[in-house]
């Protein structure tokens, strides 16, 4: 699939594979909130290690060819109007990484968690069957990563709104 199937403001998890070949429930996790084709949209991740962690967040065109990429799953579209909130929402833990005990899949799900305090019509499923459909779907893909198979998948939560 194409960036041009990305839904403008579509909110996604980024999952990436960690191993050659992959193990299974074994990604390093991200946020992909997409603006739209001509301008891409902004990444959210912790990297590093427990204890060393550094949030990084950045703007990027080319999402869907990054390496090691297995693919992006939506589970979200923001209406007009809460990009500012989203944005806002999962960078409220960035000088804290290092305070609290996180993996960058739980730091995923803690900036979810607050940004549904926020805007709870968005994300109502419960968040631990909506990882279980995350992995799941990471499970299937995680091969043609490893592959590096063109074009990445794009899923579609069937637990969200999206």
């Amino acid at each position: 699939m194409s960036s041009s199937e990305l839904k403008p403001q579509g909110l996604y998890v980024a999952l990436y594979i960690r191993d050659d070949p992959p193990k299974p429930n074994d990604f390093h996790w991200a946020l992909y909130l997409h603006e739209s084709d001509s301008k891409g949209g902004t990444k959210y991740h912790v990297k590093g290690r427990q204890g060393r962690w550094m949030a990084h967040h950045t703007e990027t065109k080319r999402f869907l060819k990054e390496a090691l990429l297995v693919g992006l799953f939506q589970i979200a579209a923001v209406p007009d109007g809460l990009q500012g909130k989203v944005d806002e929402n999962f960078r409220l833990l960035d000088d804290k990484v290092n305070e609290i005990s996180i993996t960058c899949r739980t730091w995923v799900f803690r900036v979810l968690e607050i940004f549904r305090g926020s805007a709870p019509s968005l994300i109502q499923e419960d968040l631990g069957a909506l990882e279980a459909e995350i992995k799941e779907w990471g499970n299937q893909h995680a091969q043609s990563a490893s592959m590096n198979e063109q074009p990445r998948p794009i899923g579609v939560s069937e637990r969200c709104k999206a």
